[in-house]
Order: C-alpha cells, then structure tokens, then sequence
C-alpha cells in the first residue's frame, strides 16, 4: 500500500495538500515518538524515586495512562498516511493483480468508509473536549496529583481530525486513479 504522498493524482493542487498532509502528520508522529522517551524516563525516574529514596513521583500512573492515550492519536494518522495501518488486503491483492483499477476503487470505497467512521469520532468527541476545557477537569488525587484533562482530549480530536482528512484523501485520490488508470 503506497504512501499518501505516493498516491500521485496527477492533479497538483491535490498532490500538494497530500504531501502537506503527509508532513504534518509525520511531525505529529515524531511528537508522539518524544513523548515515549518522556515516559519511558519518568517511569524509570520513579522507580529509582521508589527504590532508593522510598518516594515515587506523585501521579506517574495518571501521566503515564494520559499519555498513551495521546500518543497513540499522535501516532495514528501519520500511521495511515503511510499506508501502515493494520489491515486484511488480501483480496486486495489478488484483485489488484488482474484488475487494478477496480481495485483502486474498491480500496476507495474502503478508505471513504473509514473517513466516515473516523468523522463520527471525531464529531462525538468534540463535545467532550470543549466540556473538558470549559470546566477545566482534572484527573488524579486532590492534594497529591492533579494535571487537566483538555490537552490529551485536544489531541484526540486533533488525531481524529487528522485520520479523518488522510482517509479522505485517501480515497480521493485512489478514486482518482481508478478512473484515470494510473498505474501503481
């Protein structure tokens, strides 16, 4: 499965926004990969805290179930954009080896799928995200931890948004292909 700036239309105004996409989702992906080794390092930071001093970090199992969560719709357009996400594309394959035009559709159809799935998503959570930061909700202990919610709900609906646009994409631009017959 190519990339989504491999997916060349032909149109380049198309092409453009693609790549763009592309990029934007690759810098979001290498936030996510920074916020691993940031977790990693608070993790070992408190189990150090824990072996020699007798103190972990106050609110390590809220950050770190926080940020796996962000990470994970940090990483996940950026994942399809690549053509990497997990999928069943055998039959697929097969109809791409005989006919790859009309495979090309029928992954359009696929891709266009998940855009609507995607945008449902995307559209339920939106809410959540704005009571979040209009209440400004916290998760933890009062007294010994309490960090706001918002941001990692800012970053699902970001994620979400973003999938959303590179399944779209995606589908537009295998569409595309399959009508015009550009070979893969």
């Amino acid at each position: 499965m190519a990339t989504l700036d491999g997916l060349r239309t032909g149109i380049a105004p198309l092409d453009r926004i693609a790549r763009g996409l592309d990029r934007l989702t690759a810098l979001l992906s290498a936030l996510g990969t920074a916020l691993i080794l940031a977790v990693m390092g608070l993790i070992a930071v408190d189990v150090a805290g824990r072996f020699f001093f007798g103190h972990p970090i106050a609110g390590v199992p809220e950050m770190v179930a926080m940020s796996i969560l962000a990470i994970v719709f940090l990483q996940i357009a950026n994942t399809t954009a690549q053509g990497k996400l997990t999928r069943s594309d055998a039959l697929l394959g097969a109809l791409h080896a005989n006919h790859p035009r009309l495979a090309e559709g029928f992954d359009a159809v696929l891709h266009l799928a998940g855009a609507v799935v995607l945008a449902i998503l995307t559209s339920a959570f939106w809410p959540q995200f704005l009571r979040s930061y209009g209440r400004n909700e916290m998760v933890g202990t009062v007294g010994q931890f309490l960090a706001p919610i918002w941001p990692v709900h800012g970053i699902v609906v970001l994620g979400a948004g973003l999938m959303t646009l590179v399944f779209a994409l995606r589908a537009l631009a295998l569409a595309i292909r399959a009508v015009r017959g550009i070979p893969a």
